[in-house]
């Protein structure tokens, strides 16, 4: 870096250089890349301007995902979630129609990559918890049910030593598609009325041995009108360690774990 000490301060990018103010000194740098500005207009980056917009719309359909989770996402998350997220999205949208840069972002188009998705990556679910799930939907898919017809001890992984009982939480949410809007040059939701509804709920502390059969969390979700084709919903099952004290249970900060189990 070094300052300009030309009696005409420049702003801006000539010929490899970047000419700024920084802390009230007039510098120059060598220019790390072309501005947005070039990016939006200029045809030579028309790629990388079409890529940004997926990128962009990969992080909004992300946060539709987040939003529905709501609370669910601090308890379960590791640190890179939202970015392993985005770029979970960003697959789905490839698989969208339209040209690159305008592709539709519909969960529906590629649910494999999200169906399975940990929210913390090194504590798998799979690794706490074994037993069968099922996914139903009735009433014109307002309602989802998770089913575990057979649960017992040997199904429960990881278990932390003065752990005696769990609990399964259910999460339902709706993701509309999205749809790149030319006049406006965004991404819009098109069903905006039914997107990023939810619905938790949560088991009973459940004794850690003994054996339970037909455990269901039911989630409604609060729609008026019939779900429209072109909305996901997002099924998630997690699992939380804890004891019971006082008829209250009390949750384990570790062996936790919430996964994508479903996609309708």
């Amino acid at each position: 870096m070094a300052r300009q000490k030309s009696y005409i301060k420049l702003k801006g990018n000539l010929q490899g250089l970047c000419y700024y103010q920084l802390n009230g000194v007039d510098v120059v740098r060598k220019a790390s890349g072309p501005s947005k500005e070039r990016i939006n207009s200029d045809p030579a980056f028309a790629n990388v301007k079409a890529n940004n917009q997926e990128f962009g719309m990969a992080s909004k359909l992300s946060k539709a995902i987040r939003k529905g989770l709501g609370a669910n996402t601090l308890q379960f998350k590791d640190s890179y979630m939202a970015s392993r997220l985005s770029g979970a999205c960003r697959k789905i949208i490839q698989k969208g129609a339209g040209q690159l840069g305008r592709r539709e972002a519909n969960i529906l188009n590629n649910p494999e990559n999200l169906i399975g998705f940990q929210l913390n990556k090194s504590v798998p679910f799979s690794q706490i918890y074994t037993a069968k799930s099922l996914v139903t939907t009735h009433q014109q898919s307002s309602v989802v049910t998770i089913t575990i017809p057979n649960s017992s001890q040997n199904n429960c992984k990881s278990i932390p030593k003065t752990a005696t009982h769990f609990k399964l939480t259910g999460v339902a949410n709706t993701v509309s598609n999205y749809r790149w809007h030319q006049n406006s040059k965004i991404y819009k939701a098109e069903h905006p009325q039914q997107n990023e509804l939810a619905t938790t709920v949560n088991t009973q502390a459940l004794l850690i041995n003994a054996n339970h059969t037909n455990i269901q969390l039911q989630m409604p979700i609060p729609i008026n009108n019939p779900l429209a084709t072109n909305v996901a919903i997002t099924i998630w099952l997690g699992i939380t360690y804890g004891q019971v004290e006082n008829n209250q249970f009390i949750p384990f900060q570790t062996a936790k774990s919430m996964q994508c189990i479903g996609v309708v």
